[in-house]
């Protein structure tokens, strides 16, 4: 088992393919192939569906996907203890928004704690659009976002996953089609000054489905209360990792509205590389381990913010 494939097995993972993987190591598709054909000898199992035209990791290569990062973020200390480097200190000031400042970040912020003591993390909440300046500038160091519609020519975006939409409804909802819901209920809107608002107005366009808008809200722990009251229904994005007391109201998916990719951006230039890096991995490491697998349809807590 070699550093190499456990790096290439986490990026397919991270990027969804063989192709897309090939491309952010450099390698070759036939390459990456080779090395996972190899990697499965080693393990003496298959942890790749093969079934299908594209093949994707089955459920056993799932599982050692966390933990190919713990390696490769132990094998990174390790390097660091073999060369002299001073323990991780200093200060990191980090932004994200609302949705990941009561899921994802706090998770992330502990385990950095544990593994860097001498680290201090600042952390500032705000919506999405509203951190690109400041880490532009370096007032942050890096902020947890939905990935920007336009990079400036400074900045880096590390996708960490992908938040699907979902249609929020009561838990009494007695429809199951989204676009019957859409149409049948009082509709409740993210802001179109928010990214995630101006996606879902796009989607609905293109699918030419007509709302009874009721109110457009800028936070999405408002508009699913709203929801649960029996007020309209919604569609959000659905956080990679749940609160700790979500509000009880129903999801449904929606097949033909694409996820939004979420991570950690920073300035390609940025002192605070290796800080941004150790945050990153941690960041991967709770969307793996503890990120949301309930089923669609259930009842769920949505996200409570943009």
């Amino acid at each position: 088992m070699s550093i190499r494939r456990l790096k290439t097995l986490v990026a397919i993972s991270r990027h969804g393919s063989l192709s897309a993987a090939a491309a952010s190591e450099h390698l070759t598709r036939s390459a990456v192939s080779l090395q996972m054909k190899q990697f499965e000898e080693d393990l003496g199992v298959e942890i790749f569906d093969r079934r299908r035209r594209i093949p994707e990791l089955n459920a056993r290569g799932r599982l050692m996907v966390p933990k190919a990062i713990e390696v490769l973020a132990a094998y990174d200390e390790l390097r660091r203890t073999a060369r002299g480097e001073a323990t991780i200190t200093g200060t990191l000031n980090i932004g994200a928004m609302f949705t990941a400042m009561t899921g994802a970040v706090p998770h992330a912020m502990k385990r950095m704690r544990a593994l860097y003591p001498d680290l201090h993390i600042q952390a500032a909440p705000a919506h999405s659009a509203n951190l690109v300046a400041p880490v532009d500038r370096g007032a942050l160091d890096a902020a947890f976002i939905g990935r920007p519609p336009v990079l400036g020519s400074r900045l880096l975006f590390h996708t960490v996953t992908e938040e699907p939409f979902h249609l929020l409804t009561a838990e009494d909802c007695p429809l199951d089609d989204p676009r019957e819901i859409l149409e049948t209920y009082p509709f409740i809107r993210i802001s179109r000054s928010l990214w995630s608002g101006q996606l879902i107005d796009d989607w609905l366009v293109r699918e030419d489905i007509t709302v009874n808008e009721a109110m457009e809200l800028d936070g999405i722990q408002m508009i699913s209360t709203m929801v649960y009251h029996g007020l309209g229904v919604a569609v959000v994005p659905r956080r990679c990792v749940p609160a700790p007391n979500p509000v009880a109201v129903r999801e449904i998916a929606i097949p033909s509205l694409a996820g939004r990719p979420v991570g950690i951006l920073a300035r390609d230039d940025s002192p605070k590389a290796s800080l941004i890096d150790a945050f990153c991995t941690q960041m991967r490491l709770v969307v793996a381990e503890i990120g949301r697998r309930d089923a669609p349809g259930a009842p769920v807590g949505p996200d409570q913010g943009a």
